[in-house]
């Protein structure tokens, strides 16, 4: 299980560093199993994540920082202080992008933005579309104040779609994010090309434990977001968050 939290993946060793654990993926390829969420953080701690050894870093288009990241990995390869080898990348497919029609484009304006020929992983995000008014609406909502669902989503067809971004060459290997069981089962009875991970929200008080399961049976790899819990979902569920649970802050008091 992979955890892109905000944690240094790397430790000094006698003036060395010691590098992070990877995972395999079903196609052989390697994913460093600590990576840098970069949900809503600053262009500044990238940079410093990097320079602290972080090299799985984890975007999307939804999250709009594609181009700040972009400029900071093409600053890094440039300068030759990190191969494109040795970074793991991933993106992930916007809910504005689920139709099969969409999902070259979007890709590739991701790839754009991120000054990259091809990412290590391209997810989609969501298992549901939504319908925007341009390629900026990521959140379209109607005037109730509710997402424009697009009731039209196909998810066999959108799958055969990212199967075709791995025969392009702009992504080694695709993914999905927030799908469910029955969701998993679909993709696995159409695809060509199977999900090499799965990112969903797994923490101390949401284990997930049919879900991983389910995973482990189909070889696909579960990626961990939200890990030490996430504060801004706390505040609309009123879970009291893990790291404020009793048996956490006793220890931290020690």
């Amino acid at each position: 299980m992979m955890l892109p939290v905000r944690l240094s993946p790397w430790h000094r060793e006698e003036g060395t560093m010691a590098q992070v654990t990877k995972v395999k993926l079903f196609n052989g390829r390697e994913m460093p199993m600590v990576g840098l969420g970069t949900w809503d953080i600053e262009e500044e701690a990238l940079q410093v994540a990097l320079e602290t050894g972080y090299r799985h870093i984890d975007t999307a288009a939804l999250y709009k920082n594609e181009a700040a990241i972009g400029g900071v990995l093409s600053r890094w390869l440039s300068q030759g202080r990190v191969a494109r080898e040795d970074l793991f990348v991933t993106t992930k497919l916007p809910m504005i992008g689920c139709r099969a029609d969409d999902v070259t484009k979007f890709l590739t304006s991701s790839l754009k933005k991120l000054q990259l020929s091809y990412v290590d992983l391209y997810l989609v995000h969501f298992p549901a579309g939504l319908k925007g008014k341009d390629e900026d609406d990521l959140r379209p909502v109607g005037p109730d104040g509710r997402s424009v669902l697009d009731r039209d989503t196909d998810l066999e067809r959108l799958w055969k779609a990212m199967e075709e971004q791995v025969d392009a060459g702009r992504a080694k290997s695709i993914g999905i994010s927030n799908f469910n069981s029955v969701q998993i089962e679909r993709i696995m009875k159409c695809c060509r090309i199977q999900p090499a991970n799965h990112q969903v929200e797994i923490h101390a008080f949401h284990q997930q434990k049919e879900l991983r399961s389910l995973c482990h049976k189909h070889n696909i790899t579960v990626c961990a977001y939200g890990p030490l819990g996430a504060p801004y979902k706390d505040e609309w569920t009123k879970q009291q968050p893990p790291l404020q649970h009793p048996a956490v802050t006793s220890l931290a008091a020690v």
